[in-house]
């Protein structure tokens, strides 16, 4: 079984976490902090050796799991209290169900899944827990108790990859553009139209263009909390995951490319087009981009996520966890939808009969 890591604290034994707001390993035990350098070198953990108990049962026989969930399965042996973790071949960091600790999973991220850069979060859990409830504040037709405690605190920090895309684009572009003009001549009114050939053409450098490297991770809503601050990507090391959950990339960077493509076609297309005014209608007539000196490297991004369900239906909230951008639609209940309806229907209708008795007694109507 594959051992997982974590990183203790060397005053008093407890699990470290890194934190957003110290940007260091902090002990919530001992409330000790330490800088990642410091404990750089903690890479081997010791694991005590227990003996089994001399009781003996007779357990019923299963079919236990298929080849096909077993070539996605991997089990690993807590360092806190020694119970089993069963996690898919892309999870690199999450915690024991049993005791709660953070749990890391080197060997996910090794070889060609070691991500180039990391950006460490910025914002706390805390942060992430309160931008959930001004979220939902004030929505008067949000169900009961959707904001209660119990959802705040299933906010979870995950670290999702994201490939990064870099090149010089060179784009040439032609529109048909007219310009309209109306004369009077006599009894007539003229209208003239003239055609234009429109070409434009420049050199547009794009420097690390993100698209979302994991299946599980919805693509909008992953475009939605952009953008990050790419000047604070720093090296990667292990130490970042913990307290966090991670996820190594299951879509390969050659499978992200027409994503990336497409958004750096968008932009390029409306950079040019922004050049051309003073003209009735302006129709793209053909668009070359050509990309020169690309670059590809993988990166893990701070998320904060909380997936609920209300009514059958989940609901997603993401946060970006380096400026704190937060997301997510919102249930409605539909009681409080036709009281409120309902209500307004009859103040407008009462509004409407009054307006009408005043005409009538001033003798308009």
């Amino acid at each position: 079984m594959t051992q997982t890591a974590r990183y203790r604290c060397p005053c008093c034994g407890a699990a470290l976490t890194f934190g957003g707001l110290s940007q260091q390993l902090d002990c919530a035990s001992c409330g000790n902090s330490f800088p990642l350098e410091t404990l750089q070198a903690v890479e081997s953990i010791q694991v005590e050796n227990t003996q089994d108990d001399q009781l003996y049962w007779n357990a019923g026989e299963n079919d236990g799991f298929s080849d096909q969930e077993n070539s996605h399965l991997k089990a690993y042996r807590c360092q806190a209290c020694g119970a089993e973790i069963l996690a898919d071949e892309t999870t690199a960091a999450t915690e024991c169900v049993y005791c709660g600790n953070p749990s890391i999973m080197p060997d996910v991220l090794t070889g060609a899944y070691r991500p180039d850069g990391i950006i460490p979060f910025q914002k706390t859990r805390e942060e992430a827990q309160n931008a959930f409830r001004r979220h939902c504040r004030g929505k008067k037709l949000l169900p009961n108790g959707f904001a209660d405690e119990s959802r705040v605190e299933k906010i979870t920090g995950v670290y999702v990859p994201f490939w990064l895309f870099g090149c010089e684009a060179e784009a040439d572009v032609t529109y048909n553009a007219t310009k309209v003009s109306v004369s009077r001549e006599g009894n007539y009114q003229v209208t003239r139209t003239a055609h234009f050939l429109v070409r434009r053409g420049g050199h547009v450098g794009f420097h690390q263009v993100p698209v979302d490297g994991s299946s599980k991770m919805d693509d909008a809503m992953m475009e939605s909390i952009e953008p990050y601050d790419g000047s604070a990507i720093g090296g990667f090391t292990i130490a970042y995951l913990s307290g966090y959950q991670a996820q190594r990339h299951d879509v390969d960077a050659a499978a992200c490319e027409p994503r990336a493509n497409q958004r750096i076609r968008a932009t390029v297309s409306s950079l040019m087009r922004n050049t051309v005014s003073g003209y009735a209608s302006v129709t793209p007539a053909n668009t070359q981009i050509e990309l020169q000196r690309s670059e590809v490297k993988q990166v893990l991004m701070p998320v904060w996520m909380l997936n609920t369900r209300y009514q059958d239906k989940i609901y997603t909230f993401a946060m970006n966890g380096q400026t704190g951008l937060f997301i997510g639609d919102l249930p409605t209940d539909k009681g409080k939808f036709w009281r409120w309806f309902l209500g307004l229907f009859g103040g407008i209708s009462l509004g409407g009969y009054a307006l009408l008795y005043l005409l009538f007694t001033m003798g308009v109507l």
